[in-house]
């Protein structure tokens, strides 16, 4: 019964919220309210900005949003943070940050912890640490994968895994539970 009213009071709150983002708007405007009217309008809203984004004029209306922001002064902070995050998780498979899923002995020798590998480390680290290849690692934190902190290893000492990304990433945010198949 449990995962059951957890899924109908989340629906239910998703609900409202988003009915009442617009909703009160709608609700001045018409004199009256309509269940589910400004749900409507933010889905039409979310369409059609994913509609004219690809365009010129979405793309300038997109960057002219993204300057108003980040120039508001309490908003920055908050907005810049969300975006930063979002650019991480919903950047496009090829460029996506994260290239493979893979295991390290962190934080010390004989305990391992489930990393991404984001790239190669700077050169400057190499020749500074005398490793010969190192390898920029991101540890996630459960249950909150897009905080964490980035760790620069020897290559030598990350070993890939097979699973793939997504499976980490829920492996990880589920602290363990929630097992890959395979």
């Amino acid at each position: 019964m449990l995962p059951l009213l957890v899924t109908v009071w989340l629906l239910f709150f998703f609900y409202n919220f988003l009915d009442g983002i617009l909703g009160n708007i709608i609700t001045m405007v018409l004199g009256r309210h309509i269940p589910g009217l400004g749900l409507l309008m933010i889905v039409m809203l979310i369409l059609f900005t994913g509609a004219i984004s690809p365009l010129i004029i979405g793309k300038r209306l997109i960057e002219y949003g993204d300057n108003l922001m980040i120039k508001l002064p309490i908003v920055k902070n908050i907005y810049s943070s969300v975006k930063q995050v979002n650019d991480v998780l919903f950047m496009e498979k090829e460029t996506k940050g994260f290239n493979r899923a893979c295991l390290v002995e962190y934080p010390r020798k004989g305990i391992w912890s489930v990393g991404f590998v984001t790239s190669d480390a700077a050169k400057e680290l190499e020749t500074k640490s005398r490793q010969r290849k190192m390898i920029n690692i991101f540890i996630a934190n459960t249950p909150t994968p897009a905080t964490g902190f980035l760790i620069v290893l020897p290559a030598k000492d990350v070993k890939l895994l097979d699973m793939k990304i997504d499976d980490a990433f829920k492996y990880v945010i589920s602290g363990g539970v929630l097992k890959p198949k395979g």
